[in-house]
């Protein structure tokens, strides 16, 4: 029985399991148990179930009752009483009721026409064109957005889309968004109007109507720390034998050493770490999973967040949540806000914030220590080999081979 981990006093048993909803106090704390949630909201959380099934009895509703909106009615009515964990355990209750047949399962959410053609879209770029999963969510919104700026009833009939359609909605949106932003608008834009064209929807070439966003390439220098700075981030955190410090500069190793992007952190898995051959299998964007040497150093900080600070959890992701739930970690900008928080504690003054200031430094280091444009680009694992030109613009040696001299000499 779960729930007598919970509890000691035989007394508060007896009054759960004799509750309304009793029969199903043991199943939503083993939900809290296996998720690693602490005892004081485990037990919060099924006192709130009980509370609940109290409710109930009181009302003449049965178990088969409850439905989203009986949840919504009680949230309502007893909001000011509420433990804070009512709303998530109250779900998890729903969940095993409709498990075990006792509910019916939650009514079909009618999609409209739009939804159903961004759903179409977006197995198309899955299935058809193979693209990233970043690619195919960037390329999703854009249609979203433009969708939805044209559910007026006037520009419902898609059939009736102009060339001037296209272009107001890119200039009311040029003036909010920043060229990065834009051009990735754009370029999902384009890759719809021409799925609407496959299909027939629409029979003008719209998509030669979305302009190009100025934004010209190489046209920056990397923004990059120095090896003083990178080594003082890591100083930081080196001796910090916390759970979060712990899992912090396993992460910042691996962005300082390997240069990682912040979502293949995230998609790390324990299966990606070969500790015989010491590697790690990186699943880069737009290209399969690429091995790469996994430094000493960065192996040694790994192991000891896996030895010591990882919570147990059933996710095989390497990187997790140390509250409860310990679920992976959501998205890269978890990744980021660890890279921002370590320079922030460290007081350095980066020219960028986030994880790319660290690859850049990685690749700025490599650079003046003699290493060629390709083996840079190999690290990084860029898929363009151009991507890897704009770092020639730091390599002061070889530049200043490449001066003329002044007219008239140095004065």
């Amino acid at each position: 029985m779960s729930a007598s981990k919970l509890y000691c006093y035989p007394k508060t048993l007896r009054r759960l399991y004799q509750g309304p909803l009793g029969a199903y106090i043991d199943g939503v704390a083993a939900r809290y148990i296996e998720q690693g949630y602490p005892r004081y909201y485990a037990t919060g959380a099924v006192a709130s179930v009980d509370r609940f099934g109290r409710w109930l009895q009181r009302r003449g509703l049965k178990p088969r009752d409850i439905g989203e909106q009986v949840l919504d009615r009680y949230v309502r009515r007893s909001s000011a009483r509420l433990h804070p964990s009512t709303r998530i355990a109250l779900g998890h209750l729903l969940e095993i009721l409709r498990e075990v047949g006792v509910c019916p399962p939650p009514p079909l959410i009618t999609r409209g026409p739009d939804q159903l053609l961004e759903e179409d879209f977006r197995q198309y770029l899955v299935e058809n064109r193979g693209l990233a999963a970043r690619t195919v969510e960037h390329y999703t919104e854009a249609a979203r957005v433009f969708l939805a700026a044209c559910s007026t009833r006037e520009r419902r009939d898609r059939s009736s889309w102009t060339a001037a359609d296209v272009l107001t909605f890119v200039r009311r949106y040029a003036e909010l968004g920043r060229p990065v932003y834009m051009q990735q608008l754009c370029s999902g834009l384009r890759a719809f109007l021409r799925y609407l064209r496959f299909r027939g929807e629409i029979q003008s070439d719209l998509a030669a109507s979305v302009p190009r966003i100025a934004r010209w390439r190489l046209a920056t220098l990397p923004k990059s720390l120095s090896r003083a700075q990178v080594q003082h981030v890591l100083a930081h955190y080196r001796h910090r034998h916390t759970a979060a410090g712990r899992r912090d500069y396993a992460v910042l190793m691996l962005l300082a050493r390997l240069g990682l992007r912040a979502h293949e952190i995230c998609s790390l898995t324990l299966d990606d770490i070969d500790w015989h051959s010491g590697t790690l299998m990186i699943h880069s964007k737009g290209t399969g999973p690429e091995p790469m040497p996994l430094p000493i150093d960065a192996g040694k900080a790994l192991a000891a967040y896996l030895a010591h600070a990882r919570p147990a959890s059933s996710s095989r992701a390497v990187f997790v949540r140390l509250p409860a739930p310990h679920r992976e970690l959501a998205c890269s900008g978890s990744v980021t806000s660890i890279a921002e928080r370590a320079l922030r504690a460290a007081g350095v003054d980066a020219p960028c914030k986030g994880t790319h200031v660290f690859r850049y430094t990685l690749a700025t280091q490599m650079l003046r220590d003699g290493a060629s444009l390709r083996e840079i680009g190999q690290v990084l694992r860029h898929r363009d080999e151009d991507t890897t030109l704009i770092y020639a613009k730091v390599d002061l040696t070889r530049l200043r081979t490449l001066a003329l001299p002044w007219p008239g000499g140095a004065s």
